[in-house]
C-alpha cells in the first residue's frame, strides 16, 4: 500500500484540483510532498530502529500512515492535504526498509530467497497497478477513495505485526547523544533533491530561481553529509562504511540503475499509448498489467532456479533480456498494435524476474544480523533515488530531444520534395473541396496539418531514443553481476587426511574412581565423514 501511494494519486490530479477549487499545478504538490518525506525518512529508518527497537518503529509507522490516509480522504482543502501527505509520507518512509531488515533477520538462508520472492512481487505490482486502480477509483467511486484503501489494510497490518513480529534489542540507547548535523543533512539534502528531480521539468531547471536554490543546498547539504557520517559522527544516520561490503556496493549500483530503468519504462509506456496512439487512461495503464501478471509467475520459477543456478548467471540474464526488450521498444512506430507493446513489456518483466531476488539475497549475503536495519536503509536510498532519477531525465529527454529532433527534421524539409508538395494539396483539396474553405484559410490549416505531424514524428523519435538509453544502461550493467561473491560450501578433503572420532566411551577404574575416556582415531571413507553426510 506504500509503495501504491507513489503512484495511485497520478491520475486524480484533476479530480483533486476541480473538487477543492485549486489549479493543476498547486495539485502536484500532492504528489511531491509525500515524496520528499518519504525519501527524508527512508534513510534514516535504521538509525531509528536502532534507538527505539525495530518492532516499535515499524508499528508507529504503520499506524501513521493509517491514520494519515483517513485524513487525507477527509481533507477539506488542498492545504490541509498536503500537510497529511506529508505525515502520510513519513509514516510510509519507515515501511520499505524495515520490511527487507525484517525478512532477512528472521528466516533462515534456505528460506531467505523465497521471502524476498514474495516482497520482490509486490514492490514491482504495485507501481504498475497504482495509475489503474487510481484512475477507476476516481471514476467511479470518487478521489478520496485511493486514500481510504489504505484503511483496513493498515488496522490488519497493525494488529497483525503486533501479535506475530519478534521483538528485537534496541542497538542504541536511548540516551546516547543524537546526530542533529546528520539528521538536518539527510533533510536538507535528500529534501531538496527529491524536489529537483520531481519538480525540475516542470519548471524548467535551472532557469527557475527555486530549482537553483535547492539544487545549490542539496549538492552541499549532501556533501557535508557523506563527510560527517564517515569521519565525524560516532553514531551515523547513514553507515556508509557499509558500502566497503563488495556485494552490497554492488547490489546498491544495481539496484539504483535496475529500478532507474524500470520506472522510466513504467513512465514512458503509458505517457507514449496515451499520447501518441489515442488510448484511454484506462487502456494505456492496462497495457503495463499483463507484464505485471507474468513476474507473479516467473517469481517462484526464479527461487527454484536460484537452487540449482549461479546467482550471478541469473542476474546477467536477466539483464540481457531486459536489454533485448529495451532494443525492441526502440523500434516502436504509430502503427504500433496493442499486443506488440504488452509481448515487449512482458519480455522485460521476464528479465527483471531473473535479477530482482539475487540481488536482494546478495546484498544481505555478507552482512552481519545486526546491520541488516542500517543496510535496507541505504538499500531502499538507492532503489528510490534511481526511481526519482530514472522519471525525472526521460520527463526531460521528452521535452528537450523532442526538440532537437524537430529542428532536424525541419532543417531536411524542402518545398521542391515531391512528397511533401503531395502531403500539402491532399488536405488543402478536401478542405476546399468539403469544407469550404478559402484557399487561404485551406493553406494554412493543411500547413497545420503538416506542423502536427512533424511533431507528432520528432517526438517518436524522442521515445526511440529513451528506450535506447535504457537498453545501454542494461547493457553496461551486466558485466558488473560477474563481480559478486557467492560463498560456497567447502569440499571435504581427501580420505587420507579426513580422521575422525570412531567411538568415545567410560570405563570405571574401580582402583582410583576415576572416570575415564577413551577416543580411538581411524581414518574414515569421506562418505562416512560429517562432511559427506
Amino acid at each position: 500500500m506504500e509503495v501504491l501511494d507513489t503512484s495511485i494519486a497520478n491520475v486524480a490530479l484533476p479530480y483533486i484540483a476541480g473538487n477543492l477549487s485549486s489549479s493543476l499545478d498547486e495539485s502536484v504538490w500532492v504528489l511531491t510532498s509525500y515524496l520528499v518525506a518519504n525519501a527524508i525518512v527512508l534513510p534514516t529508518s535504521g538509525w531509528i530502529s536502532g534507538r527505539i527497537g525495530r518492532k516499535r518503529f515499524y508499528l508507529i509507522s504503520i499506524f501513521l500512515f493509517t491514520l494519515s490516509s483517513f485524513f487525507c480522504g477527509i481533507a477539506p482543502n488542498l492545504t490541509a492535504l498536503i500537510f497529511f501527505r506529508i505525515l502520510q509520507g513519513l509514516g510510509g518512509g519507515g515501511l520499505q526498509p524495515t520490511t527487507q531488515a525484517i525478512l532477512a533477520d528472521v528466516f533462515p538462508k534456505e528460506r531467505i530467497a523465497s521471502a524476498f520472492t514474495l516482497y520482490s512481487i509486490v514492490i514491482v505490482l504495485a507501481p504498475t497497478l497504482g495509475p489503474v486502480l487510481g484512475g477507476w477509483l476516481s471514476d467511479n467511486c470518487g478521489w478520496r477513495w485511493i486514500f481510504f484503501l489504505n484503511i483496513p489494510f493498515g488496522i490488519a497490518a497493525y494488529f497483525m505485526n503486533r501479535e506475530l513480529q519478534p521483538e528485537t534489542e534496541i542497538v542504541q540507547p536511548r540516551g546516547s547523544q543524537i546526530d542533529y548535523l546528520g539528521l538536518s543533512g539527510v533533510a536538507l539534502g535528500l529534501g531538496c533533491l527529491e524536489y529537483v528531480m520531481d519538480r525540475g521539468e516542470r519548471s524548467d531547471w535551472f532557469a527557475s530561481p527555486a530549482i537553483t536554490v535547492c539544487a545549490i543546498i542539496s549538492g552541499a547539504a549532501l556533501t557535508l553529509l557523506v563527510y560527517h557520517q564517515l569521519y565525524r559522527s560516532k553514531h551515523p544516520i547513514l553507515q556508509l562504511r557499509l558500502l566497503a561490503n563488495r556485494n552490497f556496493l554492488l547490489a546498491n549500483v544495481m539496484i539504483f540503475f535496475t529500478y532507474f530503468a524500470r520506472y522510466a519504462s513504467t513512465t514512458l509506456l503509458p505517457e507514449f499509448t496515451h499520447g501518441m496512439l489515442n488510448y484511454t487512461a484506462t487502456d494505456s495503464g492496462l497495457v503495463l498489467s499483463p507484464g505485471s501478471f507474468v513476474l507473479l509467475l516467473f517469481l517462484p520459477l526464479v527461487t527454484w532456479l536460484m537452487k540449482h543456478v549461479d546467482l550471478r548467471i541469473l542476474i546477467f540474464s536477466g539483464l540481457m533480456v531486459t536489454s533485448f526488450s529495451f532494443y525492441r521498444l526502440s523500434s516502436l512506430s504509430l502503427a504500433v498494435d496493442y499486443s506488440i507493446i504488452v509481448k515487449f513489456r512482458i519480455l522485460e518483466s521476464s528479465g527483471v524476474a531473473l535479477f530482482l531476488t539475487p540481488v536482494s539475497v546478495l546484498a544481505y549475503s555478507q552482512l552481519k544480523s545486526g546491520k541488516n536495519d542500517a543496510a535496507a536503509s541505504l538499500y531502499g536510498l538507492f532503489r528510490n533515488l534511481g526511481s526519482a532519477i530514472g522519471i525525472s531525465t526521460v520527463n526531460t529527454m521528452l521535452v528537450r530531444r523532442a526538440q532537437v529532433h524537430r529542428v532536424y527534421l525541419g532543417a531536411n524539409i524542402t518545398s521542391g520534395l515531391p512528397m511533401l508538395r503531395e502531403a500539402f494539396a491532399a488536405p488543402l483539396c478536401i478542405l476546399q473541396t468539403h469544407g469550404g474553405d478559402s484557399f487561404s484559410t485551406a493553406a494554412m490549416r493543411s500547413l497545420g496539418l503538416l506542423n502536427e505531424e512533424l511533431n507528432r514524428q520528432a517526438t517518436i523519435l524522442t521515445y526511440m531514443d529513451c528506450f535506447r538509453l535504457l537498453m545501454w544502461i542494461s547493457i553496461c550493467l551486466s558485466p558488473v553481476a560477474l563481480f559478486f561473491t557467492i560463498q560456497r560450501k567447502q569440499k571435504p578433503k581427501s580420505p587420507s587426511r579426513v580422521f575422525s572420532v570412531k567411538r568415545a566411551y567410560r570405563f570405571e577404574d574401580t582402583n582410583n574412581e576415576k572416570m575415564k575416556t577413551r577416543h580411538t582415531l581411524e581414518e574414515l571413507p569421506e562418505e562416512e565423514t560429517l562432511e559427506g553426510v
